[in-house]
């Protein structure tokens, strides 16, 4: 009861944090932002965060306590969700070679993952969970007859399952993908450059142009023949940070430039 209890907050705090990125890029960017990592509108990293929080709460009765202060609870926010964005942020790049948001161009910032804007923000956020959101969320959900709490749970689990799978598939053909396009583009430039002789003008700049033009059509023709789902997956990408001893850096380049011109094609 009490597992299907928090994993409907979860999915709840995950919407709301999806709701917020959603809004929050679409209105800075001033165009459609389908935020997340998942297929579907939920962003898991709010979800555990606020499903943290919340367990905290209840376990040590936080809420209740006489010389709790705002900025106690701030600050822990704070720290706590700088700490899991930057493990989330890395993690995802180690298993996928991608990352879904980058702070690079904001001030005090760390390797990208992190920055102090958006970790004031979450401090925020967590304060208002905490005396807003979580009170609120609890007595709804208490309401609720167990039997219904365990229907309800297992259903978003079901989709929330699927969608996981939807979503790990399509990155886990990432490596498939840089593979077959790798050896398709060696293929064509052997026949190219058998052509030409050391001789002609531009030599080397002729066979870098080809290999730029043959890799970018060959990643646009492959990237529109795999599943629709799992290439809009794929453009939820910001960018990668490939492991280069494995495949040329300038393949993910052209990868990622496939996916945006794809995404403003639509």
């Amino acid at each position: 009861m009490i597992i299907s209890r928090y994993f409907v907050w979860f999915i709840v705090y995950s919407f709301l944090g999806w709701c917020f990125e959603t809004v929050y890029c679409t209105a800075t960017q001033r165009q459609w932002a389908n935020r997340g990592f998942l297929y579907g509108p939920i962003c898991p990293i709010y979800g555990c965060g606020a499903v943290s929080i919340s367990i905290i709460i209840e376990l040590s009765d936080f809420r209740h306590a006489p010389d709790l202060k705002v900025w106690q609870v701030f600050l822990i926010s704070m720290v706590g969700s700088a700490i899991m964005e930057y493990l989330t942020s890395w993690v995802l790049e180690k298993w996928f070679h991608a990352y879904w948001w980058d702070y690079s161009d904001l001030p005090l910032n760390v390797n990208g993952r992190i920055c102090l804007p958006a970790s004031l923000l979450f401090g925020c956020a967590g304060v208002f969970i905490v005396f807003k959101l979580y009170p609120l969320i609890s007595s709804h959900t208490t309401s609720i007859p167990p039997l219904a709490i365990e229907g309800i749970s297992l259903g978003l689990m079901a989709v929330f399952a699927a969608d996981f799978t939807l979503t790990l598939s399509a990155l886990t053909r990432l490596d498939a993908l840089m593979k077959a396009a790798e050896e398709s583009v060696n293929q064509h430039m052997e026949l190219f450059v058998s052509n030409l002789t050391e001789r002609q003008l531009g030599f080397s700049q002729r066979v870098a142009e080809e290999k730029r033009r043959f890799a970018r059509q060959n990643f646009e023709r492959m990237t529109r023949s795999i599943n629709p789902s799992h290439r809009r997956a794929l453009s939820r990408i910001k960018g990668f940070r490939p492991n280069v001893q494995k495949h040329p850096r300038e393949y993910w380049d052209t990868l990622f430039e496939t996916l945006k011109k794809q995404r403003k094609d639509k």
